[in-house]
């Protein structure tokens, strides 16, 4: 096994404490900026933040579609320092300090420091890493995090195969299966990788494997319990995700049109971190002389085929139409390290340093038009969620409807937001409200966007026929930052009847008669 480790030997020089006190204050600095720029540019949230404020409402076993670990976070970070930006935003900064640190810490024992500083300060040159990541991405970012960890604890059980880093590996499993369900790729792929090469699996494979397995069930058992009983509802969301672009056309055409958005993605994930290695180490280049013999060499090569394998069989099913490039984060995030692991002869030290002012350059643009996207894009024609006049709805509601702390509607960007801003207001999906058990009571409001869909207060009111509307009207308000026309809000104000009380009326008046 330690055949396969290599460790520049530049990597003892005095610098290498040095250079590792660099990146964590580099990233630290890094990651501050992005929390001031967050706190300070707007208050309206992305789609995916609005998503997650609106699911910590409630501390759930499961949410639908979305595994619960993101939420249990935010909503202890929610409970810590309120229902605000810092909040929201320190969350973020956190899991992707883990993602960058996890990723040196896992490449340092098998391509030395250097190599290691170069493998994680490449993470940002991934779009959806270096950009969507703290544009708006969090289900997506904490697997990516915790699929570094993994990583890292897998290489951690070959160099020292104990318990304890059994019993950690387990949990990392069941923390990450509670995060997103496409882990389950990551660690199919992972697995295969280890049985493939001979050295991984006569290390790994033992008795021990018991003690992982028994920790990742015992994580994962309570939400587990939850999924076996609401299976539909879970995975409902994610084969619709999956089956958009698919139709009528046949099997072939639908197999066609998966293979094209896997290799789609695939490029959109990595052409950019590609381009800038051919670029930036094209000195280097004679240095790049692949070694297949090496058990990491080959352990990297069997664990992209199996990602690759297992992604075409799912494509093959002719069920699957469209693949996200972000689903790609928890697969490839680890290309940088595959990189010097199968070239062993590059110079880690001579890559680090050619990479690193184009990694900074990156990671200050990104901090400079982060901001600017959210100033600058109703003048050209750019309108986002940060635009939309949610600040400015939620003070119009309340003014209107003071005593009304039920809000329903059809969207979690409505709905994340609305609870954002004015936290009295609990805010349900138009969906849930007609479903759930839990039926509703008193003074209702429904608020709709232009996008809701046709027939929507017919829906509530067959659910609610009880329900008798004191108000309806409409609200226009223009977008921020300058942007130019408007958004329009449906609403409807409803007094709903709690339906057992209606029955105790209605048995008493006809005992009276």
């Amino acid at each position: 096994m330690t055949e396969g480790i290599r460790i520049d030997a530049r990597d003892a020089a005095p610098t290498i404490r040095g250079e590792q006190g660099h990146l964590l204050a580099a990233l630290l600095a890094y990651f501050a900026a992005h929390l001031l720029i967050q706190m300070t540019v707007t208050d309206s949230l992305e789609r995916d933040e609005a998503e997650i404020v609106y699911l910590t409402q409630r501390l759930q076993l499961g949410y639908g579609t979305q595994p619960p670990l993101y939420a249990w976070l935010q909503w202890l970070a929610f409970s810590m320092f309120g229902l605000n930006l810092f909040a929201l935003a320190l969350l973020k900064v956190l899991i992707l300090l883990a993602l960058y640190l996890g990723m040196y810490r896992a490449a340092r024992p098998l391509i030395g420091v250097h190599g290691a500083l170069a493998a994680a300060a490449s993470l940002v040159l991934f779009p959806q890493i270096g950009w969507e990541s703290l544009r708006d991405l969090t289900h997506s970012v904490l697997l990516t995090s915790i699929a570094c960890a993994t990583l890292w604890c897998y290489f951690a059980v070959l160099r020292k195969p104990d318990a304890g880093r059994y019993a950690l590996f387990g949990l990392l499993v069941g923390l990450g299966l509670q995060t997103k369900y496409n882990f389950g790729i990551f660690l199919a792929g992972l697995v295969c990788a280890s049985l493939l090469v001979r050295e991984h699996r006569d290390v790994l494979w033992n008795r021990k494997v018991v003690i992982a397995a028994g920790a990742a069930f015992l994580v994962f058992l309570p939400h587990g319990a939850w999924l076996m009983q609401n299976l539909d509802a879970a995975a409902a969301g994610t084969v619709r995700k999956l089956a958009e672009g698919t139709g009528k056309a046949g099997y072939l055409n639908n197999v066609g049109a998966g293979l094209a958005s896997l290799l789609s993605a695939v490029l959109a994930f990595a052409v950019l971190p590609v381009l800038v290695y051919l670029l930036a180490l094209r000195r280097l280049r004679k240095q790049i002389a692949f070694d297949v013999r090496a058990p990491e060499s080959r352990f990297f090569l069997c664990l992209y085929a199996s990602f690759f394998a297992l992604l075409v069989a799912i494509v093959f099913t002719g069920e699957v139409g469209k693949i996200k490039d972000r689903w790609m984060m928890p697969l490839l995030f680890s290309l940088p390290l595959a990189l010097f692991a199968v070239a062993p002869r590059l110079s880690r030290q001579a890559a680090f340093e050619r990479l690193r002012p184009v990694v900074v350059a990156v990671g200050l643009l990104v901090l400079i038009l982060l901001p600017m996207r959210t100033w600058f894009g109703p003048a050209l024609g750019k309108v986002a969620p940060p635009h939309h006049p949610y600040p400015e709805l939620a003070s119009e509601l309340v003014r209107r409807f003071p005593a009304t702390t039920t809000v329903v509607t059809e969207g979690t960007l409505i709905a994340g937001n609305l609870h954002f801003e004015q936290p009295r207001l609990r805010t349900l999906l138009l969906e849930h409200a007609i479903r759930s058990e839990e039926r509703l009571a008193g003074q209702v409001l429904l608020v709709m966007d232009e996008d809701a869909t046709i027939g929507w207060l017919d829906r509530f009111r067959s659910a609610y026929p009880q329900a008798k509307v004191t108000e309806q009207g409409r609200i226009r308000l223009g977008y921020r930052f300058g942007g130019k026309g408007s958004m329009t809000f449906d609403y409807v104000h409803l007094n709903v009847e709690d339906k057992n009380a209606a029955v105790s009326r209605g048995s008493g008046n006809e005992r009276t008669g």
